[in-house]
């Protein structure tokens, strides 16, 4: 039977390893798992890919109708099928879809939330289908979910001494 020599400043940074890469696992299966709101109201910051000027460019909700009234947006679908342009303080991307309840799907994505509206166009009017918002709390609860994991596998080990 051999014995663990190693030193408590070892053993701290072995736990802070394994704790940083439970949080990686745990806060992407959350970001994946992230229910969608099926929904029709539309949040006034939710952005949809345009054609502005010949060019893909984003439009907040809220924006629309004076965008549109001013002239700044020409269609209110993007030229191309799928594409992704920078917009603000976030990337914008998107793709049009076929086969499904809506027509485009958006994605707004920052350092710290990622929102994707899924929705339809009827004439003139966006049709909201369903949202996916995810910000912090991803990483919040990644972070429990690993000091979880992490408490457990500590715990099993002190069991099997």
């Amino acid at each position: 039977m051999s014995q663990d020599k190693r030193g408590l400043m070892a053993e701290i940074f072995i736990a802070m390893m394994i704790f940083c890469g439970l949080v990686w696992v745990w806060t992407v299966a959350f970001i994946l798992g992230w229910p969608w709101e099926k929904t029709t109201t539309w949040k006034p910051e939710m952005r949809l890919a345009v054609t502005c000027k010949d060019e893909a460019c984003g439009v907040a909700y809220g924006e629309l109708a004076q965008a549109k009234a001013e002239g700044r947006v020409t269609a209110l679908a993007p030229a191309e099928d799928a594409g992704q342009v920078q917009d603000q303080d976030a990337w914008l991307k998107w793709k049009k879809v076929a086969g499904q309840p809506w027509q485009i799907e958006s994605t707004a994505s920052s350092w710290s939330f990622q929102t994707t509206v899924r929705y339809r166009l009827e004439g003139e009017t966006p049709v909201l289908v369903e949202y996916q918002d995810v910000g912090g709390k991803a990483l919040y609860y990644g972070m429990a979910a690993a000091f979880l994991s992490l408490l457990g596998i500590y715990l099993r080990k002190l069991r099997r001494r």
